[in-house]
């Protein structure tokens, strides 16, 4: 099922504003192994917004020093020239693939299991609102969907939508 753990939440100063987290691609398939390009397909088309859509991904490095972009054939921006290989960015292989909406990828890497930092949640934060401004629907991304997605929606003061399916 993907997106996996695709939540809705709402900004508790402007309940019109609203913005998604889930899980990276393939998640519900498990934590490790490579990740095909049609579950990434999957997982794009089962994102919510039907116009422009803003990808905010907080993926980069696992407590072991490895790339969460690893299970892909693409690469994130924090990956080394080793990682990268040959692979396209995820904003590249996304334009490759013309998908019949506008998708945006900005990356903000951070560390799995490790608290993110105060400049990198105040950057996350300038730009989901910037992308909320522009009409842009917004989705939260980190591994499993709930840690470091939860903490950026905490401080931007959103509220899980429990009503939302």
């Amino acid at each position: 099922m993907e997106p996996y753990k695709l939540r809705r939440w709402r900004s508790r100063l402007n309940n019109r504003l609203e913005i998604y987290t889930c899980a990276r691609p393939g998640r519900s398939r498990g934590a490790d192994g490579a990740v095909s390009d049609s579950i990434v397909d999957n997982w794009i088309k089962g994102l919510p917004g039907e116009g422009k859509v803003t990808i905010v991904s907080l993926l980069g490095r696992k407590p072991n020093g490895d790339s969460e972009f690893k299970f892909y054939s693409f690469h994130g921006k924090s990956d080394t020239a080793s990682e990268r290989k040959k692979k396209p960015s995820f904003q590249e292989w996304i334009d490759r693939r013309n998908y019949d909406r506008s998708i945006q990828v900005i990356e903000h890497p951070t560390q799995d299991f490790r608290p993110i930092l105060t400049e990198t949640a105040d950057a996350v934060s300038i730009d989901v609102q910037a992308q909320l401004d522009r009409g842009s629907c917004v989705v939260l991304v980190d591994s499993g969907g709930e840690t470091r997605t939860r903490k950026i929606c905490s401080l931007m003061h959103y509220a899980e939508d429990s009503s939302a399916s």
